[in-house]
């Protein structure tokens, strides 16, 4: 049995991100593939390590502050999701170092998905020599589903993709944008499905999980990575119509915009079960998106607030929406009265079928001698 490295982000508590893990995980293995997923240490980490002190004093800060102590629930959650769902290397990879002899330990090492090559991120940046997977040999590297984030490389950081793009075996992308920023790096590439979206929905209902705190009544469920300010709590109280609100929150959230500290510590496999039993989900988030897909729920996507085009991330969602058809349910200037309720499920399953093969050829294609 061939073994398969993933090389994603591993750090952090974000629900697309430990979910689109598993997904291409099961997906891989599913395939009869031996698969494990590269851990990756931040700078940040190996920083903390060095002074035992040091840590012992945040451990101290942490018990004190109440905030802390909240954050620590959640990336408990997310800890144990991933001790459950999702097999781990030996080996670690850190600031564009990785361990010797790490590719005669894998026959392939694949990029993605997420935004592994969004270089406007820190967490990329700092270690986009190993995104890249410059430490693997031509034949064994492989791109799945990897994005970009923004329909531009970030500056500055353009000649390593062009440096080591064309090196690779097989790439695929989640975003149109993204071929185009593949081809002007002089390589050629595909778009396939988010992972999330090569398990059906019989599938992800496997490991959903129903949190403690959900009450019997119907829900709505909200998800903003840029937020919710007044005017948009307002909007979605409204389309809400009286139903319990469930808004999940990004890991950065701050303090006092939590509205829950019990929905805060919400894991990546009770997210799945929320948005399986939503009436309906509001959100501007691509994985919210998915799910409500995967699940035919009723949505509304919002233009996501962000800093700087690094954090918009627009263009996988219209590529997503585009793909099935449901531009309509894109909410840009918050002029619903309720959410559209009636989508062709035939059609969308029919989509997924397509889509589908054509994603899992290219990783039978890919992964092939």
């Amino acid at each position: 049995m061939k073994k398969v490295a993933i090389i994603t982000i591993t750090t952090g508590q974000n629900y697309g991100n430990k979910l689109q893990n598993y997904a291409l995980q099961k997906s891989l293995q599913d395939l009869h593939f031996d698969v494990y997923t590269l851990k990756h240490k931040r700078t940040s980490d190996l920083f903390i390590n060095k002074s035992i002190s040091v840590a012992k004093t945040i451990i101290k800060i942490i018990i004190k502050r109440p905030y802390n102590r909240i954050k620590k629930n959640r990336i408990k959650c997310f800890k144990e999701f991933g001790n459950r769902s999702i097999i781990f290397s030996d080996y670690t990879l850190s600031f564009n170092n990785y361990p010797k002899g790490l590719t005669n330990k894998y026959d392939y090492f694949i990029a993605g998905s997420d935004q592994v090559w969004n270089a406007g991120f820190q967490v990329i940046n700092e270690e986009l020599k190993n995104y890249l997977l410059q430490f693997a040999k031509p034949e064994q590297r492989v791109a799945y589903a990897a994005s970009f984030g923004t329909d531009k490389i970030a500056p500055g950081y353009e000649h390593y993709f062009k440096e080591e793009l064309p090196k690779f075996k097989a790439i695929s992308v989640r975003e149109e944008s993204g071929v185009k920023l593949v081809e002007e790096c002089g390589a050629k590439a595909t778009v396939v499905l988010d992972p999330t979206m090569l398990l059906n929905s019989d599938q992800w209902k496997e490991i959903a999980r129903r949190p403690d705190y959900v009450e019997k009544a119907p829900f709505v469920v909200t998800y903003f990575l840029g937020g919710r300010d007044a005017e948009l709590t307002a909007y979605i109280n409204r389309i809400a119509n009286g139903r319990k609100i469930y808004n999940l929150e990004i890991e950065s959230a701050s303090e006092n915009t939590i509205d829950s500290i019990e929905v805060f510590a919400t894991a990546p496999d009770e997210f799945v079960w929320l948005i399986a039993n939503a009436d309906c989900v509001l959100t501007d988030s691509f994985h919210a998106t998915v799910f409500s897909i995967l699940f035919h729920k009723p949505f509304c996507v919002f233009e996501r607030k962000a800093i700087n085009e690094s954090y918009k991330m627009g263009g996988r969602i219209d590529t997503l929406l585009g793909k099935f058809h449901l531009e309509r349910f894109r909410d840009s200037d918050r002029s619903f009265s309720v959410v559209p309720e009636k989508y062709e499920i035939d059609e969308i399953e029919r989509v997924l079928d397509v889509e589908r093969k054509k994603s899992l050829d290219f990783l039978i294609s890919a992964l092939s001698d």
